[in-house]
């Protein structure tokens, strides 16, 4: 028996060729795309996050502060002429990771101690551990004075950690004057959000209270009388 030939169409072989162009085409726009973006990162902003907690920058909460990190950019373009420098610029880092770390916890809305909870301590320039300091804030433990001492030793310190560096790294009268002031700005930044947060209120709570708190007591015999300005 013969077999029987069917007529070829032209037009369909025309259209099953353009299908398959189409569907190459389409694979091979995918595979570019997955390639793209396997080259690629995460961008905090684009996703609408607010980004690592303890920042990107070789200053830890680096991000809170412009002024830590142009103190980072003036020494990071250039090399110690002495033995001290690179120890000196990693104590003075630690010093701008405080300030800005003890201003990101203190400004969160959880009153959490986080940021500053991994930082070391330093006899050089701490009175106490930075993450007790953040505690007692957020408890209303921390008196004034104390709170003025905590902040003396970092800028003491600070200030004599860049008068050796400002030598150590050979930097001119405009970037040591740069370097201070930027310094001195960070320092009163966050000793101003320090005094708003640890220092408002109180940190009795009248609901809590017990009779054998400590109290104050003015007997009566002397309370209508007026401020004593003598000398005994």
């Amino acid at each position: 028996m013969e077999a029987v030939k069917l007529p070829v169409n032209p037009g369909s072989s025309t259209l099953f060729l353009f299908i398959a162009l189409l569907v190459a085409a389409a694979v091979g726009y995918v595979a570019y795309n997955i390639i793209k973006t396997n080259k690629t990162i995460a961008s905090g902003k684009w996703e609408g996050f607010q980004g690592p907690s303890r920042g990107v920058s070789d200053i830890p909460c680096g991000q809170e502060s412009s002024f830590a990190i142009e103190i980072s950019d003036l020494f990071a373009v250039k090399e110690s002429t002495t033995e001290e420098g690179v120890a000196d610029l990693t104590e003075l880092k630690i010093i701008l990771s405080k300030l800005c770390c003890f201003k990101h916890d203190l400004m969160s809305t959880n009153r959490v101690v986080r940021s500053t909870l991994s930082l070391p301590f330093n006899t050089s320039h701490d009175r106490e551990n930075i993450a007790d300091t953040t505690g007692r804030c957020f408890s209303k433990g921390l008196p004034a004075r104390d709170l003025d001492i905590v902040f003396d030793a970092w800028r003491t310190r600070g200030n004599a950690l860049l008068d050796k560096l400002c030598t150590s790294y050979s930097l001119s009268e405009a970037e040591e004057r740069q370097a201070n002031n930027a310094f001195a700005s960070l320092w009163m930044d966050t000793l101003s959000v320090a005094r708003s947060v640890c220092l408002e209120g109180t940190n009795l709570d009248k609901k809590n209270e017990s009779p054998r708190d400590l109290n104050g007591y003015m007997p009566r015999a002397i309370k209508d009388l007026g401020t004593y300005l003598g000398y005994y």
